[in-house]
């Protein structure tokens, strides 16, 4: 082995590995003991620190500084022209700041692997030693975001480093996020050691006992040449098959019925024959009962062989996952509580050139947290990068990526083209943010499309799409309904514009005063009225009182006593007034002087793209070549030479949001007229991953579920009911395409939450013979289905039969127009047909203005042009989703969804998923089979889910130890209904158990089959549910435990560890093992006389 670089820890742990492998025991523990005196020998004769001047900030900070505001004050201009939400904004500017640390520190990394590797603080880092990348950012490139004491991210930067040094400002943010750090560390430490504890009573007792289960199914691995083997060395190998681009089975290899275990070289040997899939045996599939047998746990790790009889699988395979959750709490935030989580990875040009992407890439419009619209990758794939000279790379896209170019566009070296989430923000709390009016005024929609929808028994409003929302400015004068409005042309603080008299409903003497007057009737019973808090009660006003008598006289009834008049606070022309009454109120709103802001005609050179965008100027619209508009605003008129518009501010609204005023309604300021649905963000915890970890193997419900499909199909955007009111007129456009043309504006919207429908489409083939035309009703099974005319009754009378021998009768009748008139109740799906020689295929259409109607009364074959038919059905959709408003979908209309795919954005459940996957195989598989193929779906997406948690904090375990946790955790079912056995519903049986008395069931036809299915137990629920009660009343809940044994006359069969060491006997596992068939006689010294 040839070292070409500088030892780091990892390079060092390379090179043990490959001697251990290699040389053996022997060997490697003479190399480590040689590498442990060279590292005291230099330890002792020197150390290592770091000075002042090791401290060097790279030039590069000003301008990732400069990039990160230009960045963040373009978005703030966005967010001024309502085009992006306060979410939005917020979002980012902190993934700017986040990319301009993380760009900085890259920058430092390279300066130092470059020109100073010799640096104290780069050999600290790097060589694995202490401290990592993330404390040197902090002391030579800038500490950047914070976190508080929630965990939530504070959207203000710290911009320096320790050598420069923190403002008090700077150290009043830090604060938060050092404390959090420490308190986290002591908490989170018992939380790893108990998860280790959980995980050893899920599996102690498993024990290799078995050589060979002789089990043929195994796990499937797809093998390239760019293929990690660190996960199948030391596996049994059931068959290796070469898949074609067709993806046929071919070349079945070994042909030979020996076993092979799969090594480095016989890997090797086959990304020469690469694409492959594997089928490899894995303790997921192994028969054993009750434990694993050697052929399906493979190699031993620790000694790279085959796994020896009466080892501990199930304790090694507890301790494999459970230490690096320790390792991970030790970890502690040296970092002081910053935001590390980096939450894009961005592709940028490696140099200029054309982008070139493949026509079969397949991409929906996507808008990201940041409000921009990109094409969001729906398949792994990659593009085409060339420059002039014919160089030439790929860049792979991702499943999810966000591509910021279009096909054929030239890009510049370093510019922008994709950036993909590594989900390392989780969603913090739902909640509801209320949005706040910044200014007084009238509420203007643009394409805001509303739908009403009941919630707890209240009907509330909320909008369908992202929109966006108009306060125009003006005055609002809120005076009662007998007040007269003198309609003054101007505004003046002394000059009234409206008045009320005051007239005396009794009869009596009568005291002044100056805020109020006092009428004292003859039977000395006293009436007061004053205008003192009137003026609370009228904003934007002043009331003054004036008298017309004189204090201490006599009135008579409807006396006229004096004048209200109200004075306006603010001054100038009025541009325009309107006018809004209810039962007690009249409103004016007046658009004065200060609301307005004015240009010259000169300026501008066409006013036509006032017309195009309904009056509405944003900031940076171009008014001529040379000028642009400064502030947004609704066009009012013109004035003589001058244009008038009236000041507005945009807010953008997001799916989903609730409102709570209508078009035309008059607000006041800081009036909450919207409320919002937000998650706030939480930067990762301390123990980073290790929470995750517990979640899924404590398999906690969600409080964030996504939904996910029950089948796979296609999705159709289903917003319109059955009692959608319609005329249409169908034409057939072409001889191949049929389409339907609506008017969009006589749709009534329903009431209902948005569903989401799924529909499988199948092809309908009618012979090119006839025209016909159907009136009543019937319905087709979804089942890909064919139909053939099997005989002609009479004249206008047909019999049509299915493959599966139904027979549909039609009764025909001649129609040549091209156009029919449909009738009232349709229901409208995209789908556009279309007709080829070998039947009628259904097209999936996504604009929503194309549409096959689909009516409830009349069923049609319509006849095209070259004799062809089209065969409306009664469709049905196969599922059907209630989604709130809030939710983000994460298909486009038309698109295919597997099953168990999310639907929208949030948290898997894992409880749920495991459901979908049985209900759909329970109804093509049947109860064994459909357990059996739903398990191994669902075990798998629980492995690789597991495993990437860990790998994404860097530390490899081999996915056989997960697998064997997992294996525990699906290895009960629940019965539902006990047929004639004596089980209960609701007990949990051992799967393997079940299996074998419904195949003794299976062979005779008298007996009631039970009812049962899968169940994911959490590693509590697990330990609790073992066989036995020694080693659950050892876990958890003793007395519970203990007490339900003694009920049920509980039998232990002291088949675990545990069990085994409580009682004081030897264990079954380790040398014991072998004895273990006699160990009773052993111990009782029952002999033979």
């Amino acid at each position: 082995m040839l070292i070409t670089q500088t030892v780091t820890k990892k390079i060092l742990e390379t090179i043990v590995h490959e001697t251990f492998t290699q040389f053996g025991i022997l060997s490697s523990s003479s190399l480590l003991d040689s590498l442990k005196l060279l590292g005291f020998y230099y330890a002792t004769n020197a150390g290592i620190s770091i000075n002042i001047e090791d401290l060097r900030t790279p030039e590069a900070k000003k301008k990732y500084i400069e990039i990160a505001n230009k960045e963040i004050e373009h978005i703030s201009e966005q967010w001024q022209q309502g085009f992006v939400s306060d979410i939005e904004r917020f979002q980012n500017i902190i993934d700017n700041w986040n990319l301009a640390t993380e760009s900085l520190k890259n920058k430092i990394i390279d300066y130092y692997e470059r020109f100073d590797p010799a640096n104290n603080l780069y050999i600290m880092a790097f060589s694995g030693a202490r401290g990592n990348m993330s404390q040197v950012r902090q002391l030579v490139g800038m500490r950047g975001l914070m976190s508080d004491q929630e965990g939530k991210i504070i959207d203000i930067p710290i911009q320096t480093n320790f050598r420069e040094g923190l403002s008090s400002i700077d150290y009043i943010i830090s604060s938060y996020g050092a404390r959090k750090g420490i308190v986290d560390t002591a908490l989170k430490t018992a939380d790893s050691g108990y998860l280790t504890r959980r995980l050893i009573y899920i599996a102690q007792d498993l024990v290799i006992r078995e050589q060979d289960c002789k089990t043929k199914q195994g796990v499937l691995f797809v093998f390239n040449k760019n293929s990690q083997i660190k996960n199948l060395i030391g596996r049994t190998l059931i068959s290796a098959r070469k898949i074609q681009s067709t993806e046929e089975v071919i070349n079945q290899l070994p042909n030979d019925k020996s076993i092979i275990t799969l090594n480095k070289d016989i890997l090797n040997e086959f990304r020469f024959s690469t694409p492959l899939l594997l089928n490899v045996r894995s303790p997921l599939t192994c028969k054993s009962n009750g434990s694993i047998c050697q052929k399906c746990y493979g190699w031993d790790l620790a000694q790279n062989k085959l796994v020896a009889l009466g080892e501990a699988i199930g304790i090694i395979a507890a301790q494999s996952i459970g230490e690096p959750g320790t390792q991970l709490t030790m970890r502690t935030f040296h970092t002081g509580g910053i935001f590390t989580g980096e939450t894009l990875k961005q592709i940028f040009a490696p140099f200029s050139g054309k982008i070139l992407i493949p026509s079969s890439l397949k991409t929906i419009s996507y808008r990201t947290n940041h409000g921009i619209l990109v094409a969001k990758v729906q398949q792994e794939s990659k593009v085409l990068l060339r420059n002039w000279e014919g160089k030439e790379t790929d860049i792979f896209l991702s499943i999810g990526t966000y591509l910021y170019i279009s096909n054929s566009s030239f890009v510049k070296e370093g510019q922008l083209i994709a950036e993909y989430s590594i989900q390392s923000l989780s969603l913090g709390t739902r909640k509801l943010k209320p949005v706040y009016t910044m200014m007084e005024g009238e509420i203007r929609f643009e394409n805001l499309l509303i739908r009403k929808i009941t919630k707890d028994n209240k009907k509330i409003k909320v909008n369908q799409d992202d929109s966006v929302l108009w306060i125009t400015s003006g005055k609002i004068f809120s005076l009662p309904k007998e007040i007269d409005y003198l309609f003054p042309l101007i505004l003046d603080k002394n000059r009234p514009f409206a008045l009320q008299k005051i007239v005396s409903p009794y009869s009596g003497k009568i005291e002044l005063f100056s805020q109020s007057f006092i009428i004292v009737l003859k039977n000395k019973k006293k009436y007061s009225l004053s205008f003192f808090d009137l003026t609370k009660k009228f904003p934007n006003c002043i009331i003054k009182f004036s008298s017309s008598i004189k204090t201490i006289q006599h009135i008579d009834k409807f006396t006229i006593l004096g004048f209200l008049y109200f004075f306006p606070l603010c001054e100038g022309k009025i541009y325009s007034l309107k006018k809004k009454e209810t039962k007690y109120i009249k409103t004016y709103f007046c658009i004065t002087e200060s609301d307005v802001w004015k240009i010259n005609n000169e300026q501008v050179n066409n006013i036509s793209f006032l017309q195009d965008n309904k009056n509405i100027v944003r900031p940076g619209n171009s008014i001529s070549n040379s000028l642009k508009f400064s502030r947004s605003g609704f066009f009012l008129y013109k004035d003589g030479f001058k244009m008038i518009f009236q000041n507005a501010t945009p807010i953008f609204l997001s799916r989903g949001t609730i409102l709570n005023y209508k078009q035309g309604d008059f607000v006041f300021k800081n009036q909450i007229f919207a409320t919002l649905i937000n998650y706030t963000q939480q930067t990762e915890d301390i123990v980073q991953g290790l929470p995750k970890i517990e979640e899924l193997i404590e398999a906690r419900k969600p409080k964030l579920k996504a939904y996910l499909s029950n089948r796979p199909g296609i999705i159709l955007n289903n917003s319109f009911s059955p009692e959608t009111k319609l005329t249409n007129l169908i034409r057939i456009v072409d001889k191949n395409i049929i389409r339907c043309i609506y008017n969009d504006k006589k749709i009534k919207r329903d009431d209902k939450e948005d569903g989401l429908g799924m529909f499988l489409g199948h092809s309908i083939y009618v012979k090119p013979d006839f025209f016909l035309y159907r009136n009543s009703i019937f319905k087709i099974s979804m089942i890909p289905s064919g139909f053939k005319l099997e005989k002609k009754k009479s004249k206008n009378e047909y019999v049509f039969k299915n493959y599966y021998d139904r027979p549909l009768i039609f009764h025909g009748k001649n129609q040549y127009s091209n156009w029919i008139k449909i009738k009232a109740n349709e229901f409208l799906f995209p789908y556009v047909f279309r007709f080829t020689e070998n039947g009628i295929e259904k097209w999936l259409k996504l604009n929503s203005k194309m549409s096959i109607f689909q009516n409830f009364k009349q069923d049609y074959i319509i006849q095209t042009s070259n004799n062809e038919f089209l065969f409306l059905e009664y469709l049905n959709p196969v599922s059907h989703y209630m989604i709130p408003f809030s939710s983000k979908y994460l298909f486009m209309s038309g698109m295919f969804v597997d099953i168990g795919e999310p639907i929208t954005e949030g948290i898997i459940d894992a409880h749920e998923l495991l459901n979908i996957f049985f209900n759909y195989h329970l109804i093509f598989d049947g109860r064994l089979k459909g357990i059996e193929r739903s398990l191994s779906k669902f075990q798998l997406i629980l492995v690789n889910s597991i495993q990437a948690i860990y790998q994404s904090q860097g530390v490899d375990i081999s996915s056989k130890h997960i697998e064997i946790i997992v294996k525990q955790m699906t290895s009960k079912v629940v019965i539902k209904d006990s047929g004639d056995t004596p089980l209960l519903p609701g007990e949990l049986i051992r799967l393997s158990f079940i299996t074998e008395i419904y195949k003794a069931f299976q062979t005779i036809d008298s007996f009631k089959k039970p009812k049962f299915e899968p169940v994911l137990l959490s590693a509590s629920n697990c330990s609790l549910n073992k066989d036995g009660f020694l080693s659950p009343a050892g876990f958890q809940e003793t007395k519970r435990v203990l007490t339900k044994a003694a009920i049920e006359g509980s039998v232990d069969w002291l088949r675990g560890l545990k069990e085994c060491i409580i009682l004081g006997r030897l264990i079954p596992a380790g040398s014991a093992f072998l004895n273990y068939k006699n160990y009773l006689d052993t111990v009782y010294l029952f002999k033979e006389l």
